[in-house]
């Protein structure tokens, strides 16, 4: 029924139209109850809720510099929008209906054709949109407000927004929304909702407001065309709830943003080509883990003062194989006391931009790999530990702040630095940094550059490995019996270590893996027991030996790789400096194949059949170890 009245209604409205009924006229503005009035459309009415004010079958053209097409405001009064057409309303920050500030009205019947943004709902109750058409290059439909009850509105899926329905609920709780094609979705004032295999593109995305304790999973969101959308997916003040395993592609804006939303889970995602992948405004304490983020203009994103959340075991790589094009990885402008661990981050233009309003941020066991610019800091009293910076055209840079600001207080330890075109470069107005337990490789005198004001190059009488330092340990206690100068400042490491070991770096993703001993028994019965670091994460396996510095190879454990099920899923040697033997067992732990990867080869590496573990091993080391046909593994 709602359907045959909505084109009854229809043709009702165009029957008024094309009798002339209402000539084209230009906007209708409302700015207070007085302003019902006949010159603003007013064809009845009283303003009461029995006895609405009823504005009706108007044709209304905006000029390019108007910004609404109707516009009511700051009303008390009941009123009624019927059978409107409104065209022509191309401003982009506006829209062809707007109602703010306002309590109860009605808009049924109405067209909105060739403009930017359709409906504009602003921190008002109780309005009623039914039976209306919706045709814009932008937003469909916008809802804001600042508590629960300004999302209190009645849209009636009769509602179009290019020609695909407008689904609109407020007040669940235990509800399942499964399995709908749709270009918005607002979700409001709920909680414990479950929101589930629907594909929300090309419009408006899925908006969440007021939501708790509920679960978004395995959704479509973002654009396969190119229009004037905002987020994909976005939660304002809502907390608690989990994203999982969604596919968020080609967004205007963030895939994913969170504004005032404290304590959600952002897991498994997938990310391609967004302008940003999450972007966390104003937000505490949420997790972003092991998402992958492909060709992101930036794929993360923290501002607004964010804190206490946690950035662990994510996949960023920035070149896209389309355009070739580097894109950032972690932006951390205004944040404070966040922990971003463990992270894959390979061929950005930057990998993590720190601007000089973060501060207090941990930056733990990340793999930095082939950026041009690994880590920017102009942030302090950070701490960097156990990151690997390998391949970048710059690895850690302090850029220039012109005395704008200071960079200090920052703490850069147990990290390794291997074939950067510069390790670390310190702009002059850098000041307190300290720099100790590093492992500085290759040509190191030309590759640190301290320009600052006393920065320090130990910690406690320890200090950094320089490889190419020439050292004497008369008293064989590890440590130089000369310094190591820093130029231009002319800074002291004053207890550089003669060797690797005593330095306790770690190598990024692969120094923080559970390391596991893992049994091969041979054709031949014979049982090769040997360590391994076990990769069963994203990043962890992403990673792989992706920027490992091969001066460190020897002696070090092979990496076993565990996926959550057999596959098919390809290996590659991108940024691998030396060659690797791999070696594929099925689930039942049967060797299934076996391959020479040689090293920054663009061959794909994989099996005729599926499997669930790979060892990767130093080159020949399946031939040493008599590791072949018919081998079987024993997982550890």
């Amino acid at each position: 029924m709602k359907r045959v009245g909505f084109i009854l209604l229809t043709l009702m409205v165009l029957s008024i139209l094309s009798l002339g009924s209402s000539a084209a006229r230009g906007p209708i503005v409302i700015l207070g109850n007085s302003d019902f009035t006949e010159e603003n459309g007013v064809v009845s009415g009283t303003g009461t809720a029995a006895d609405p004010y009823v504005i009706i079958g108007h044709e209304i053209h905006a000029e390019p510099d108007q910004r609404y097409g109707v516009r009511i405001e700051n009303v008390t009064a009941s009123f009624v929008l019927r059978g409107l057409f409104v065209s022509n309303v191309t401003h982009t920050d506006g829209a062809a209906i707007r109602v703010g500030f306002s309590s109860g009205g009605v808009i049924e019947g109405c067209t909105i054709a060739n403009s930017a943004n359709g409906i504009e709902l602003i921190s008002s109750t109780d309005v009623a949109i039914r039976e209306s058409m919706i045709y814009v290059s932008g937003r469909g439909l916008r809802v804001v407000g600042e508590a629960p009850e300004e999302y209190r509105h009645e849209i009636d899926p009769t509602v179009l927004l290019n020609d695909v329905q407008v689904l609109y609920y407020y007040d669940l709780d235990g509800d399942t929304i499964q399995g709908k094609t749709t270009r918005h979705m607002t979700v409001a004032n709920s909680k414990n909702v479950t929101i589930t295999g629907n594909d929300v593109t090309d419009g408006d995305g899925l908006y969440l407001a007021y939501v708790t304790d509920s679960t978004v999973t395995a959704n479509s969101a973002g654009r396969a065309m190119n229009i004037m959308t905002e987020h994909a997916i976005e939660l304002f003040r809502s907390d608690r709830n989990e994203l999982t395993f969604n596919f968020v592609r080609n967004s205007r804006l963030a895939g994913i943003q969170l504004t005032l939303s404290s304590e959600n889970d952002i897991s498994g995602n997938y990310f391609a080509v967004n302008d940003t992948g999450v972007r966390l405004v104003a937000s505490d304490r949420n997790t972003i883990g092991e998402n992958s983020f492909l060709g992101c203009y930036t794929a993360m994103w923290l501002s607004g003062g964010s804190s206490g959340n946690r950035i662990a075991e994510n996949v960023v790589i920035g070149q896209t194989e389309k355009d070739g094009d580097r894109r950032n990885g972690l932006n951390i402008e205004l944040a404070f006391g966040n922990e971003i661990v463990g992270n894959a981050i390979t061929d950005c233009e930057i990998g993590i931009d720190i601007s000089s309003q973060a501060s207090s941020n941990k930056f733990a066991s990340n793999s930095i790999v082939s950026c041009s610019y690994g880590i920017s800091l102009s942030g302090s009293s950070n701490t960097f530990d156990g990151n690997l910076f390998a391949g970048n055209t710059r690895g850690l840079i302090f850029p220039e702040t012109y005395g704008n600001s200071t960079t200090r207080g920052n703490e850069v330890l147990r990290n390794v630095f291997s074939a950067n075109g510069t390790h670390v470069y310190t702009n002059l107005d850098s000041e307190g940094n300290t720099f100790a337990r590093n492992l500085f490789l290759d040509d190191t005198s030309a590759r640190v550059a301290d320009n600052g004001t006393g920065n320090r190059w130990m910690l406690d009488g320890i200090g950094n490995y320089w490889e190419d330092a020439v050292l004497t340990d008369d008293d064989g206690d590890g440590i130089g019996d000369s310094p190591m100068m820093v130029y231009p400042a002319g800074a002291q490491d004053q207890a550089p270590f003669i060797d690797v070991a005593s330095a306790d770096a770690r190598i990024g993703i692969l120094g923080a893996l559970e390391r596991a001993a893992t049994q091969i028994t041979t054709t031949d019965g014979v049982v090769i027991a040997m360590e391994t670091l076990i990769a069963d994460g994203v990043s962890e396996r992403a990673i792989g030996f992706q920027g490992f510095p091969e001066q460190l190879l020897d002696g070090h454990p092979g990496v076993l790789f565990i996926f959550d099920h057999e596959n098919d899923s390809a290996f590659h040697m991108n940024n691998v400096g030396f060659d690797l033997d791999i070696a594929f067992f099925d689930v039942s732990g049967s060797l299934v194949g076996s391959a020479l990867m040689t090293a920054e080869s663009e061959d794909l590496y994989s099996t005729s059949v599926l499997y669930q573990y790979a060892l990767e091993l130093p080159a020949g080391m399946l031939g040493e170890l008599g590791i072949g046909a018919d081998s079987t593994l024993t997982v550890p």
